[in-house]
């Protein structure tokens, strides 16, 4: 069982619009995840209610998809801006993948709090 691993230090963000054959089901939103200059893992957003595609590898790019129903959007983008550091993880043979924290200090809290 291959699992693939990464931090992620950067990432950019694209809200798509259009796609109108109804025989697909097109991404609303995309985050494009990078390490460094390495682009590593792409989230697809698929609209509520409809079947998500699944997850999975392309091994010619070395890319990662994830895929999430659009309400999972302001939790992925929330722990990308409040977060660090950010990893990911993958498993091929599961199609299973997660992004997730790094260990931090419980109460750690808002650092930035105004007293």
């Amino acid at each position: 069982m291959k699992l693939i691993t990464s931090e992620i230090n950067l990432y950019w963000v694209h809200f798509q619009s259009g796609g109108s054959d109804q025989s697909k089901v097109y991404p609303r939103a995309l985050v494009k995840c990078y390490h460094d200059d390495d682009f590593v893992l792409q989230i697809n957003f698929y609209p509520d209610g409809k079947s998500v595609p699944v997850n999975s590898y392309d091994k010619r790019n070395k890319l990662v998809y994830l895929r999430y129903p659009l309400s999972m959007y302001p939790n992925v983008i929330d722990l990308l801006r409040n977060e660090k550091p950010i990893y990911f993880s993958y498993s091929e043979s599961l199609k299973i993948g997660h992004v997730r924290t790094g260990k931090e200090p419980i109460g750690e809290g808002n650092i930035d709090a105004d007293f």
